[in-house]
């Protein structure tokens, strides 16, 4: 079958209610005019490591897409694209190679070289990650010039579930905008993403790179349950806390993100838990500091 003859089958298939089309994701040309004055430059960064546990795994692949968008949210395309494997200190487990393609023998003698990398991503305004809160922590340890950038996670600042979508996986996303990608590979995500980022969503139609930029520039506000009794850490998970492990033994608390509107309830929720030894703090959040391990 050739592509004509596949094109009009999918198009008589679109016609019907009782068929869905998936299209394949084909990467797209780089953008060759010039931008105009008011263009911004995005960062889409996607990581393939060893494991999920940022203490102890590795990257072993890293992609970057850069591509230019405008104030409102416009995307113009992308710019360059950037990847390059890397051994990590211990071999990479079964299901990870089984999941991602990469073995041992790819990432053999590979390495990141850091100029590269900050010569890379010096220029972005925003850097992108699906579950940023995964990716730039892994990025900052890579280089310390991921640790100065803005950042933006569009699995988690933008409203999928109210835009009628349920799950927030890049594939089923790319699914519900009836496209579909070889995935698990670190390039071949960012192009996805980027895709993903000029649609409008589903329900008020905006363009998905709009209502993010709009997230990202919005501050939050951290609550930190300082002093918090074991016994009450499972209504703290269920109101949506999280635990932070880090070396400062003043912030080894629950936390929880919030918009500046919600800490008065918030304080009050803390108050009623009847624990004087809880002492509450307050902190801000902006795209400078969110989804990284640092607290200021």
């Amino acid at each position: 079958m050739t592509d004509f003859e596949a094109e009009l089958h999918a198009i008589a298939l679109q016609s019907s209610p009782n068929y869905r089309v998936l299209r394949k994701l084909e990467r797209r040309g780089l953008y060759e005019w010039p931008l105009p004055e008011h263009a911004k430059i995005g960062l889409i960064v996607d990581v393939e490591t060893t494991g999920l546990d940022v203490s102890v795994d590795e990257v072993i692949e890293l992609g970057m897409l850069r591509f230019a968008f405008g104030p409102s949210g416009t995307v113009f395309g992308p710019l360059s694209e950037f990847q390059t494997f890397r051994q990590p200190a211990k071999p990479i487990p079964k299901q990870v190679a089984q999941l991602t393609g990469i073995t041992d023998e790819i990432v053999a003698g590979c390495n990141i070289d850091d100029s590269t990398i900050r010569e890379f991503v010096a220029s972005a305004d925003l850097i992108i990650a699906h579950n940023a809160e995964f990716d730039r922590r892994f990025c900052e340890r890579l280089s310390s010039v991921f640790m100065d950038k803005a950042w933006a996670c569009s699995q988690t600042q933008i409203p999928w579930r109210a835009q009628g979508v349920e799950g927030t996986k890049l594939f089923y996303l790319a699914y519900q905008q009836s496209f579909w990608f070889e995935g698990h590979r670190a390039l071949d995500d960012c192009y996805a993403l980027l895709e993903l980022l000029e649609m409008p969503l589903p329900v008020s139609h905006e363009i998905t790179m709009s209502k993010l930029l709009d997230a990202a520039n919005r501050p939050t506000m951290k609550i930190w349950a300082i002093g918090t009794p074991y016994e009450v850490k499972d209504r703290l998970r269920e109101r949506g806390y999280k635990w932070n492990a880090g070396q400062d033994g003043r912030y080894r608390a629950w936390h929880r993100e919030i918009d500046p509107d919600q800490v008065e309830a918030e304080l009050r929720f803390l108050e009623d838990l009847d624990f004087p030894e809880i002492a509450p703090l307050v902190t801000t959040i902006d795209a400078l500091l969110r989804f990284s391990d640092r607290l200021f």
